[in-house]
């Protein structure tokens, strides 16, 4: 993940032995405004085993709505997606997040998220101890016209789920990055954690 105070993009690859039975290679790039981070444009190459695929996201404000390959939903200034999120708790306090609700649209479809605040966890991540801010990010589906787009993902079809739970635990220093991430769903847990210091 890389991120600037107005974009974030998001690479998902598998390794190793993964990698020789379901290779996976995705590519997603969001553009957002810096103060309401709302999405201005989305998009992703998805690359998974022989299925590929591309997703284009506009954001227009004189028709307040998103056009997702030619399908436009209805959609607010301040729309969010997953990675407007990541870069939202990166950015801002524990005040500005808890408990508060976001207009979100994942891939076509209406949603709300919120940030709950867990508390503070010291984690060892290569031998140093990082004081994070420990949050629940709650998604849940909002009433609403959806579009049905492609393609699909393993990545983006299941962090909205219902039944998925995410953590999220962030920096507490001036750097604010995200030091790991965890979805647990049907009795599996994937978490992903920062590499260097």
């Amino acid at each position: 993940m890389e991120s600037s105070n107005n974009a974030l993009s998001f690479h998902t690859e598998t390794l190793g032995m993964i990698h020789s039975i379901w290779p996976v290679d995705n590519h997603y790039f969001t553009h957002y405004d810096s103060i309401s981070f709302g999405i201005r444009q989305y998009t992703k190459s998805i690359h998974q085993g022989s299925y590929k695929g591309e997703l284009n996201c506009t954001f227009e404000p004189n028709g307040s709505q998103l056009n997702y390959n030619s399908q436009s939903v209805v959609a607010v200034d301040s729309i969010q997606n997953i990675f407007t999120l990541l870069a939202r708790v990166s950015y801002q306090s524990v005040e500005d997040l808890d408990t508060k609700w976001f207009p979100m649209n994942h891939e076509g479809v209406p949603h709300r998220a919120r940030f709950l605040w867990a508390g503070t966890d010291t984690l060892d991540i290569n031998n140093a101890d990082i004081v994070c801010d420990h949050y629940r990010l709650d998604i849940e589906k909002a009433k609403g016209e959806f579009v049905q787009v492609s393609p699909w993902d393993y990545f983006t079809d299941h962090v909205s789920s219902s039944k998925a739970i995410r953590q999220i635990w962030v920096e507490q220093n001036d750097k604010r990055r995200i030091i790991k991430a965890t979805v647990s769903i049907y009795g599996m847990t994937v978490t992903a954690e920062i590499q260097e210091k």
